[in-house]
Formats: structure tokens, sequence, C-alpha cells
């Protein structure tokens, strides 16, 4: 372990001395402020009028940003180093190749979540501040969610970094993933179900396969468990097994998908030549 702590001690020190960490985080802050702070006009006012609100109004930038910064980063990792004829020369260190990977997914994670925290916290001290009424634990709950889906699509984006030849290709490789889970997937479910006879058991199953729709539903269940605004898919898993049983259901669901990408990741690249 002692090896995979340095490859994500100097993965953490290459971002945070990159200039991507600083303009990310402050991307993310503006957009957080100012997508919190007009939330509300379509409620007939402007401002940080409620707080569990504006974390809500907050979801769907998340849901946006996060993954795409996540995949991207994640499908250089394996692939640029190619690119730059490192590969080799990373791998005739006294390291196994799993080991390189976790490292950089570990501190590639690290170094992403850094920048997401800095973004939410200043978000979420100017929002406490002017905030009409507090709901500190649901804006965490939407910080603990964010964060697990940049582990995942880390992972999902070392996949494609280690299964591509060059880091164009990874990365065009983590764009599609990235425009189908967020975009394309709940209008190819909708067109499964109307062309099929996709059952409840099947909206439930397909619901899972997408850890953006996992993080979107989970979220949505506590910050406003409207069975309309949760979608079909959701719907049908909150009537089913209620409020306690979809959190269990999801929440492991997207424990698995933290742990799979990775996996797969690790065991593709020990298979694959350099």
């Amino acid at each position: 372990m002692r090896v995979v702590a340095a490859v994500a001690r100097k993965e953490l020190r290459d971002a945070v001395s990159s200039s991507w960490l600083l303009m990310y985080a402050a991307l993310f802050t503006v957009l957080a402020l100012g997508l919190s702070y007009l939330g509300e006009r379509n409620l007939g006012s402007v401002g940080f009028e409620n707080f569990s609100r504006t974390t809500a109004s907050l979801l769907n930038l998340c849901l946006l940003l996060a993954p795409l910064v996540a995949l991207s980063l994640g499908a250089g990792a394996i692939a640029g180093e190619r690119d730059r004829g490192a590969l080799t020369y990373l791998l005739a260190q006294p390291l196994d190749r799993w080991e390189l990977l976790i490292g950089k997914f570990a501190g590639l994670s690290a170094s992403i979540a850094l920048a997401t925290l800095a973004g939410f916290g200043i978000a979420g001290i100017v929002i406490a501040f002017y905030a009409s009424t507090l709901a500190v634990g649901t804006y965490l709950m939407l910080v603990a969610l964010v964060l697990a889906l940049v582990c995942v699509m880390t992972g999902l984006g070392l996949v494609a970094s280690v299964i591509s030849a060059t880091r164009v290709q990874a990365l065009g490789l983590a764009l599609l993933i990235w425009f189908v889970a967020v975009f394309v997937f709940d209008l190819l479910l909708i067109g499964m179900v109307s062309a099929t006879s996709l059952g409840g058991g099947g909206l439930m199953l397909a619901l899972l396969l997408n850890p953006v729709e996992i993080v979107r539903v989970l979220a949505i269940i506590h910050l406003e468990p409207d069975l309309q605004i949760l979608g079909p898919f959701g719907s049908y898993l909150m009537e089913r097994v209620g409020t306690g049983g979809a959190t269990a259901i999801l929440s492991v669901a997207l424990a698995a998908w933290v742990v799979v990408p990775v996996s797969l990741a690790a065991w593709l690249f020990e298979i694959r030549e350099a």
C-alpha cells in the first residue's frame, strides 16, 4: 500500500500544481452561486431564499460538470503516459500494474474531490449566510453523493484510458460515456419501455445501470420526493419499497459502481500490453 500511497501523492501534487484544479474550483463556485441566486426566479423571487431549494437547484449542475471533469481526467491517466512514452518507464519500476492504476485513481479522485469541496464550501458559506432557512444536512448529503459520483466517473475514465491506444481516443470514449449517461440514457430507456414489455422490475434494473441516475434519484428522494420529479424509474422504486428501501438499494448500487469500474480497469491494465 505504500507504493499506492506514493503514486497517489504524486498525482495529487501534480494536480494541485496545475491550473485546472483552480479553474474547476473557481468555475464550480461561480456557477453554483449564480445558479443558486437565480434559482428562485421561477418562484417569483431572486436570491438565496431557501437553503433546501437552493441545494436542489445545484443538483443538475453537479450531475453535468463533475462527471465531465472526472471522466476527462481519468481518461488521460494511462493513455497520456502511453502517449508521452513514459508508461514503459513507469512499469519498469518496482511496482505492480494494479498499484500504479489504483494510485492514479486515488490521487485523481482526491484532487477532484478537493476542488469540488472548495466550490461547495465557498458556495455553502455564502448561501447559508443569506438563506432564510438552513438545511445543512441536506447540503452535506448532496456533497457526499457528488463525491461518490466523482469516484465512479474517475474509474470509468480509467477504463477508457486503459483500453485506448492514445489519449485522444480515451478522451473521445470518455466524452461518449458522459453524453450517454447524462443526456441519452433516459431517452433510450423510455424508448425501450414504449417498444417492449419491460416491466417494473426491468425499470428498476435499468435505473441501476446509470450511476448519474442513481445519484439524481437519491438526491431527489431526500430533497423533494415528488414522484413526478423522480421520473418513471425512481417513482416505481419508491412505490414498491418506500424511501428507506429505495435509499438502501440505491446506496448499495452506488457503492458497487465505485468499486467495479476501478477494479475492471485494474484487471484490464494487468492483461494489456504497455
